[in-house]
């Protein structure tokens, strides 16, 4: 899977798939060293729905990361980064106390069917 062609970085909080189209998914874990190196110069989109979370990835990512509640329709050919929490938080306020090895990145590649 090459993320370095990406000309943007879709961010999403979970895996999305699509009732409209039938796709193949290809995944792939990658470290925040990556995640970053593949943000350079590339436009952010952002699908993260909770504002502390983004709040989150702002500070890990070192770039603004707005909160978006909007839906994600992948299509073929759209590459995206899913960052999910390792664990459930007992309340919503403990995001503050997420640490970068709490969370894992995702590398998603939408093919067709």
């Amino acid at each position: 899977m090459v993320m370095a062609q990406m000309e943007k970085v879709v961010l999403l909080n979970a895996l999305v798939t699509s009732s409209r189209i039938p796709l193949t998914i290809k995944t792939q874990p990658v470290g925040l060293g990556d995640v970053k190196y593949y943000m350079e110069g590339k436009e952010i989109l952002s699908y993260i729905g909770h504002e502390a979370t983004a709040s989150l990835l702002t500070q890990l990512l070192g770039k603004p990361i707005p909160s978006n509640r909007a839906m994600y329709e992948p299509k073929p050919n759209e590459k995206a980064v899913v960052v999910r929490l390792k664990k459930r938080l007992e309340k919503p306020e403990d995001i503050k106390n997420v640490k970068e090895e709490d969370c894992e990145f995702i590398v998603v590649e939408y093919l067709n069917y």
